[in-house]
């Protein structure tokens, strides 16, 4: 028998055991009369005993329906318990809320607002995986991840923090040393810091594009190493904008060429945005963080 008519005719036999009548239980569960009658009759046949005693006067349990009501009894209530616990657990930002995000990312607009954000969650706990590796909610076993690109090309259901935009930027002390680039052509005589082998630097002024292939002696798939790097004065690096607001507001770095439209072939920076998988079951704990997180980098960055 399937499964899915077994907990109707279990759930039938309870409320006529407890109440003492079929009209009554029928009542109860918005359901007619013959409707409980025939669930209770299914369920005695597919056990192949009886458990009720009828008469005119009364309904009575026979030993096998006791035995079978406080076993099915149970069943229920732990089905309602567990019903309770899942709707408390969307309803009430709780458990561990595991969250996955490039390195300097959480440096910069993740860790800062930690103990605030646990602090108003105090059933949240938060496990961070930090990583400029790609990370899949599924096969990683997170709740969110925040990656920086077009969330167009995601499966997953993408959720908009903040626009992105490239940034070309050095240290006063490279400037000073060789001279600011005044046009992107002069790249070509500087050392550029490149991340992750994306040296194909163009931008799109007055509908013109023009490209250079970036030369330097670093390349790094890490952020941080290329931030470092520029403030040390090594060279030239073009990097997502949002990161370097503090290095800027500190004059550790400072921006050039501003009024170039930067981008990088084969690399798309358009949003920061936070991925996770299923919109019909948000647990509370992931809408809190991505709602907290957007409104924090909306108003910081």
């Amino acid at each position: 028998m399937d499964q899915k008519q077994l907990f109707p005719m279990m759930n039938a036999f309870i409320a006529v055991a407890t109440i003492g009548s079929f009209s009554q239980a029928a009542k109860q569960l918005g359901s007619s009369q013959p409707s409980i009658s025939r669930l209770v009759n299914d369920l005695e046949a597919h056990l192949g005993v009886r458990l009720l005693q009828r008469s005119t006067r009364k309904l009575s349990l026979t030993e096998a329906g006791t035995i079978y009501f406080e076993k099915a009894h149970k069943i229920q209530q732990d089905i309602l318990d567990a019903q309770q616990s899942v709707n408390a657990f969307k309803q009430t930002p709780s458990g561990l809320l595991r969250i996955g995000a490039p390195l300097h990312w959480i440096d910069l607009m993740i860790a800062p607002y930690l103990a605030e954000f646990l602090q108003r969650y105090t059933q949240i706990k938060l496990e961070i995986i930090a990583t400029d590796q790609h990370q899949d909610i599924v096969q990683d076993s997170l709740d969110v991840v925040l990656r920086v690109g077009d969330p167009k090309h995601s499966t997953y259901i993408a959720v908009a923090i903040k626009p992105v935009k490239l940034t070309l930027c050095a240290s006063a002390k490279y400037l000073n040393r060789f001279g600011t680039p005044k046009s992107i052509t002069e790249l070509t005589q500087h050392n550029c810091l490149i991340y992750n082998k994306l040296n194909e630097w163009q931008s799109l002024t007055n509908n013109q594009l023009t490209q250079i292939k970036a030369q330097g002696n670093l390349d790094s798939n890490l952020v941080t190493v290329l931030i470092s790097s520029a403030i040390q004065g090594m060279g030239v690096t073009l990097l997502p904008n949002l990161l370097l607001k503090s290095y800027f507001d500190s004059n550790e770095l400072i921006e050039v060429l501003p009024n170039e439209n930067w981008s990088i072939k084969h690399a798309t920076v358009e949003n920061v945005y936070a991925l996770y998988s299923d919109r019909n079951h948000l647990a509370a704990k992931t809408r809190a963080f991505i709602d907290f997180f957007k409104q924090k980098i909306q108003d910081d960055f």
